[in-house]
């Protein structure tokens, strides 16, 4: 536990509470508002749409099946409404009741009548046994305070023989003690990885670093103004173990105090990009100046103002805890490897670069597709997120 955080459990009086009601309920919009295939059409003349387009193809592929399909924590309605179109039904469940209003909205764009949303724990899923054919989770299993319960839930509601394809944040990533053939080469050289417990590899040995984090911690704060108080928000995200957790403490105005806050908040530095809520200027990272005015001796200054403070803690899983997991609730034929982001990015950025992509765009679906089966030969390295497909035994 890190010196801020400790200080935190120690002098704040502390309500866990879950990563929906803390989060997401609190985000206006939780993916980016130009998501291709959630807030607007794909279009083939903007690069990321080739790599958005190809990761859901690849979630396609693995799932080898155009029935039923549940989407769990669903957000804005990813993967949800980009699969809509390929299969015949999606419902999607998230706890968050924010998220699902959002989700309905952008369902709505779209006019999709093989898509339903709803409010649902992941760890008590309201369908009966046997009821999907295939089952999508985003980086969702590993938010929950369960994880291994929500993997039993998704297990009891899969037809036997369907395929569960999650991706997991994976704060303690693998990368290559030796040169690695570019994946997009082995089918062309006729080759597969060997499976290695589980694990696809690409004829390398793998030992763990951290991919997400470029250090052993991550740690951010974000200070601004709530109705007549004020909000400091804590993340802290470790590698090993691979964990993180959240705090938000709730600070009183006082006339003797109320400027300086003022003036504090004021002064955070809003982070570029989308931030969760209006007037909320976004986290920034515990570097030196960050923590220096707004690190543990702001804390231990303004200590007699908070007045409360909400958290949540999660574990996450590591490879052999991830493959151990699945295969203690009933799953098998399990894959490990990584998204086909990255590997899709390079690829369509040198047709780019080449002048190439632009006469592609008539076979946008089709190039998507096609590169999207080479999913299993990207390895777990660098990417900082886990793609993953098993089944339930049949």
């Amino acid at each position: 536990m890190q010196p801020l955080e400790a200080w935190i459990h120690a002098n704040v009086a502390l309500e866990r509470v879950d990563s929906a009601h803390l989060r997401y309920d609190t985000m206006n919009h939780q993916a980016p508002q130009d998501l291709p295939g959630v807030y607007r059409a794909y279009d083939p003349d903007r690069i990321y749409d080739w790599v958005d387009l190809t990761l859901i193809f690849a979630y396609l592929d693995a799932l080898s099946t155009t029935g039923r399909v549940l989407d769990i924590g669903t957000g804005d309605g990813w993967p949800a409404l980009p699969l809509a179109p390929h299969v015949r039904e999606v419902i999607g469940v998230d706890l968050s009741s924010a998220r699902v209003e959002v989700a309905r909205e952008n369902l709505a764009r779209f006019g999709y009548t093989n898509v339903t949303f709803t409010i649902a724990s992941g760890e008590d899923l309201p369908f009966p046994s046997n009821s999907f054919d295939g089952v999508v989770v985003g980086t969702a299993i590993e938010q929950m305070n369960d994880p291994r319960r929500c993997l039993a839930e998704i297990c009891r509601v899969l037809v036997p023989g369907g395929a569960l394809i999650a991706t997991f944040e994976h704060l303690g990533g693998y990368s290559s003690r030796s040169c690695l053939l570019h994946p997009l080469r082995h089918p062309l050289a006729g080759e597969r990885p060997p499976r290695v417990r589980g694990v696809m590899t690409n004829h390398a040995y793998y030992t763990p670093r951290a991919a997400e984090l470029s250090e052993k911690v991550s740690e951010q704060v974000e200070f601004f103004k709530r109705g007549n108080g004020f909000l400091y928000r804590y993340t802290v995200k470790e590698a090993l173990p691979p964990r993180e957790a959240e705090y938000q403490l709730f600070i009183r105005t006082t006339n003797d105090y109320s400027e300086l806050l003022h003036e504090k908040a004021v002064s955070f530095p809003s982070r570029p990009g989308f931030v969760r809520g209006a007037g909320e200027p976004g986290e920034r990272a515990l570097t030196d100046d960050i923590r220096e005015a707004y690190g543990l001796s702001f804390l231990k200054d303004i200590e007699g103002m908070i007045e409360q403070g909400q958290y949540f803690e999660l574990d996450h899983f590591d490879l052999p805890t991830l493959k151990e997991a699945l295969e203690g609730v009933g799953f098998s034929e399990i894959e490990i490897c990584s998204r086909i982001t990255q590997a899709a990015h390079r690829f369509f950025i040198d047709l780019n670069e080449r002048g190439i992509l632009k006469g592609l765009c008539p076979y946008f679906e089709e190039i998507c597709a096609a590169l999207a089966t080479l999913w299993p030969l990207i390895p777990p390295q660098d990417e900082p997120v886990l793609f993953t497909r098993s089944r339930r035994k049949k």
